[in-house]
């Protein structure tokens, strides 16, 4: 019985303490919506009622018609901008009061993910962005007329030795070698979909004070024990026998030297719609980059190339099998600029204005990132400017969400949202699109050091496939597709399964 009213006790105090801290944008005359207690915005999320997608979606079209909405991540409050004005006052304007990201592993629990640029803050941000800026056939042997694919395992794979050569200097093929130890280390490295996984991830942000105090790791032991002794066995071999590659890891090891060349934007020619800038023009810091701050680096952008650039390419397959017509354009396209002789080069690629438009349109629709967010670094006052809104203080560390997902499918901002339509981005529409609508890689100088190589890695992958194939849809093919409820980041509810047709 004393275990019985204990456990009653405790609930109905956790229930009290939840309601009083959901009462923080109430009195600063934020409106909310309606919000479960201690669970906040994120009750529907956690039950598998809906998609990390559906969530942000959810929560942008709860309170019409207004710049900025109060949310709860479970007791955590945080504030969810809607308006593009708002966005570029806390991305570019008045960035130096929005310096960081939230980081969702506490400081000195794992190391391989607290070092990295996502996650590092302040100064020790900007010296690690001066360093890194500058960085960045199987299918044939088939007889078949149509090949049944599973996109997400081979788009993976491809990303997967691209990012091992550009990132490690490791050449590996995963298509042929399907279970290298580089590819699977990466897969469980990724994937956020297992039970454990979500429940340090959900313990991250509910209880971080314990996770903290008991150093819960993220990653086991036998990952993070790989890819930093690879790290470390690589700089000793690179060092001791004076090998110079150009890949990031030799990057990092140069810049730890002192010999690192700092590139502007401007020395890249880029066309790309969705590319991003550098904002900062940062001096170069002197660096005292230790292994494990290398190791760190190159984990992450191995991370990133590994699932999110695999992702966004699988949807964009899907698009191009459901909107055949599209898919025809582009193929003609490709087949304008097909060299006649040697590779194709890096200006014609880049220089392909309609595949450019399918890649814009493609990650407008699925942007990768559902969200990104910023941290209040010093306090903040947000001035009103419609009827009826007050000044809002933001304090030390509440953390902001800016929902590219639901902005880039907001009817407003995005005419038939739920069409994939690639004009959207012709050289005539481009200049109608408000850029702080448009943010498939972030915004201001936290945006995606690595966007101009997704992009490239995207458009040779798209003209390579396309040369000599159709993407068409089989019997597995979900149509229309429905997200993942199971999963922590954006992808398929049942995969992407689809076919290749060979062309004559």
């Amino acid at each position: 019985m004393f275990i019985i009213l204990l456990l009653l006790g405790s609930i109905i105090l956790l229930y009290l303490f939840g309601r009083k801290s959901h009462e923080y944008w109430a009195k600063r005359n934020v409106q909310t919506g309606k919000i479960t207690p201690i669970f906040g915005d994120n009750i529907h999320l956690i039950l598998g009622r809906e998609s990390p997608s559906e969530m942000v979606q959810r929560i942008y079209n709860k309170v019409p018609d207004v710049r900025y909405i109060g949310v709860y991540q479970f007791l955590t409050p945080a504030l969810f901008l809607r308006s593009p004005d708002i966005i570029k006052e806390v991305c570019v304007k008045d960035f130096d009061h929005f310096l960081n990201h939230k980081g969702f592993v506490a400081d000195g629990v794992e190391e391989l993910w607290s070092k990295n640029l996502f996650a590092l803050k302040g100064q020790s941000w900007k010296n690690m962005r001066s360093v890194l800026s500058p960085s960045f056939t199987t299918f044939q042997k088939k007889s078949e007329n149509i090949i049944e694919v599973e996109f997400k395992d081979a788009f993976t794979r491809y990303t997967n030795d691209v990012i091992a050569s550009t990132a490690f200097g490791i050449q590996v093929d995963s298509l042929e070698d399907r279970n290298n130890e580089f590819y699977l280390m990466g897969r469980e490295a990724s994937d956020f979909s297992t039970f454990r996984r979500k429940c340090v991830f959900f313990a991250y942000q509910l209880i971080p004070t314990i996770t903290k105090f008991f150093r819960v790791p993220l990653f086991g032991e036998k990952l993070r024990s790989f890819f930093i002794n690879l790290v470390k066995e690589t700089i000793k071999i690179r060092e001791e026998q004076n090998i110079k590659r150009p890949d990031m890891l030799g990057l990092l090891i140069e810049a730890r030297k002192g010999k690192h060349n700092v590139q502007t934007t401007d020395e890249v020619k880029d066309a790309s719609f969705a590319a991003v800038e550098e904002h900062l023009a940062m001096d170069e810091a002197a660096q005292n980059l230790t292994d494990m701050d290398i190791a760190s680096q190159v984990f992450v952008f191995f991370l990133g190339g590994f699932e999110t650039v695999s992702t966004a390419m699988c949807f964009m397959a899907y698009e191009l099998a459901v909107n055949p017509d599209i898919q025809k354009k582009l193929i003609e396209e490709i087949d304008q600029n097909k060299p006649q002789k040697g590779p194709l080069s890096y200006e014609t690629l880049n220089n392909m204005n309609y595949l450019d438009m399918v890649v814009s349109e493609s990650l407008r629709k699925w942007p990768i990132n559902i969200a990104t967010d910023r941290l209040v670094t010093k306090s903040y006052t947000i001035e009103p400017k419609l009827p009826g809104e007050k000044p809002v203080q933001l304090e030390k560390d509440i953390m902001i969400i800016i929902p590219s997902f639901a902005i880039h499918r907001d009817p407003q901002y995005y005419e038939d949202p739920e069409k994939f339509n690639p004009q959207r981005f012709s050289p005539e529409n481009r200049k109608k699109i408000d850029p702080y609508t448009y943010i498939p890689f972030g915004v201001g100088p936290r945006n995606c050091i690595g966007s101009r190589f997704a992009l490239l890695e995207m458009k040779a992958v798209f003209f390579s496939l396309l040369s000599s194939f159709e993407i068409v849809p089989v019997e597995k093919t979900m149509i229309p597709l429905k997200t993942s409820r199971t999963s922590l980041t954006l992808t398929s509810k049942n995969g992407f399964t689809m076919g290749l047709k060979k062309r004559n």
